[in-house]
């Protein structure tokens, strides 16, 4: 063993004292103010995690028409009327109506059956099921930041859950 790689065993056998701390947080500090991190990133993750936990399948985002507001980098949601999401095992569109400050969701999914259909809002969830022609619907939901989970009778455990949109 080198003189340099002696020195180096001894200085990682050691342990940090209050210089080494004072850096560190200078240290975390310094990158906090540089880059923080972004409103909402650690709740995404941690959706994420459930999602990957959950072995879940992860519906893709077309929408249809223009968008009622316009996207900024900053928001995590997309408000919209007409929306559609696509996996390799089911198409789902909504269309979101305003009632009296509140939404109405109706959807469709295809192919057509029934499927448990649940609306996450925060931590509340609603849920419905769809007819037999893959049907639903949801009235007098709350404005706001949304997700839909929907589960197939021939695969119960591996739900198709979708982006989070603004209704």
């Amino acid at each position: 063993m080198s003189t340099d790689e002696r020195t180096l065993a001894l200085v990682a056998a050691g342990g940090l004292d209050l210089d080494d701390r004072r850096i560190l947080n200078h240290l975390a500090e310094l990158v906090e103010r540089a880059d923080p991190v972004p409103p909402g990133l650690i709740e995404s993750i941690g959706m994420a995690l459930t999602i990957e936990a959950m072995h879940a399948e992860v519906a893709e985002l077309h929408l249809v028409g223009e968008p009622a507001l316009a996207v900024r980098a900053d928001e995590t949601s997309i408000e919209a009327g007409t929306i559609t999401f696509t996996t390799d095992v089911l198409t789902v569109m909504i269309s979101v109506h305003a009632e009296a400050g509140r939404v109405r969701v109706d959807g469709w999914a295809a192919p057509a059956g029934e499927l448990s259909v649940e609306l996450h809002q925060g931590g509340d969830m609603t849920s419905t099921t769809s007819d037999s022609d893959g049907r639903f619907s949801f009235s007098d939901i709350e404005r706001g930041p949304a997700r839909l989970v929907l589960r197939r009778p021939s695969e119960p455990t591996i739900p198709i859950v979708t982006p989070q949109i603004e209704l």
